[in-house]
């Protein structure tokens, strides 16, 4: 799990750590978050990457937030995308290879005029 965050930007790493805790059950549905500040010092982040990811996560339905109160688990977990069918991941391939044969031409005739340019 922790190869596939890296690359991550710091609020998608905390945002990614709040969705797993759900996910396991280590946070429950209607469970109340730590404050902002010290679930930034639990991450190791700043207030503002902690902000990001709790925006984040309230955008995609994992959390709700309640004016004066503080931030909760949501009662449902969001639905999250459904793998691709190897059908998809085909016809996503066919496209890329499209994409990537009009790019070849397109070079080729580049090159091709500036080798007529100069010569």
């Amino acid at each position: 799990m922790e190869s596939r965050r890296t690359g991550m930007a710091p609020f998608e790493r905390v945002a990614e750590n709040i969705r797993q805790a759900i996910r396991s059950g280590r946070m429950k549905p209607g469970e109340k978050l730590p404050s902002n500040r010290e679930l930034a010092r639990q991450e190791g982040v700043s207030l503002v990457t902690t902000q990001k990811a709790l925006g984040v996560l309230q955008d995609e339905g994992w959390l709700v937030s309640r004016a004066s109160v503080g931030v909760y688990v949501n009662d449902t977990q969001p639905q999250e995308a459904a793998p691709e069918t190897l059908d998809d991941l085909r016809r996503g391939f066919a496209e890329l290879r499209a994409t990537v044969t009009a790019l070849q031409e397109r070079i080729e005739g580049i090159e091709q005029r500036a080798r007529q340019a100069d010569g």
